[in-house]
């Protein structure tokens, strides 16, 4: 009997510990939202003269206005990915000569527009591409713009 009570002490000595570091620290430990949207990776496609040479998977994380409501827009990933990946199809979203990548500034204005036909497009503060990974690697064909 005396083991099962000790056993419990030091369960709830271990459970009170974070609680007490929390309460020393400065008082209740505030949870802090991140006002964003982290897409699933998307593959867009690449296209030089009509024809497919590439798809580029892209990490892309949306950053929401203050007035935007975070967990309405969460719901609505799906649809961002599906109109970027329809763009692509529409428009090559790659850098002229550059198979390997998209045109960040290209993509972030065509999700911005098409974002537009399922959602209010002044919730949206920014777009970052945190990542663009080629499914294949090529040569540039042409040197990169100034």
């Amino acid at each position: 009997m005396q083991k099962i009570a000790h056993i419990l002490a030091l369960i709830a000595a271990l459970i009170a510990t974070p609680a007490m570091a929390a309460g020393a620290a400065g008082g209740a430990a505030t949870i802090k939202i991140d006002p964003s949207i982290p897409l699933a990776p998307v593959a867009v496609p690449i296209t030089e003269n009509g024809k497919l040479v590439n798809y580029v998977f892209l990490s892309i994380k949306i950053i929401l206005s203050p007035k935007a409501d975070l967990y309405k827009l969460v719901g609505q990933e799906p649809y961002y990915r599906d109109a970027l990946v329809r763009a692509g199809h529409r428009q090559s979203l790659g850098v002229p000569g550059d198979s390997n990548r998209v045109d960040e500034k290209l993509v972030k204005a065509v999700l911005k527009r098409e974002a537009a036909s399922f959602m209010d497009a002044r919730m949206i503060a920014s777009i970052e591409i945190v990542r663009q990974d080629p499914k294949k690697r090529f040569a540039r064909t042409a040197p990169p713009k100034p």
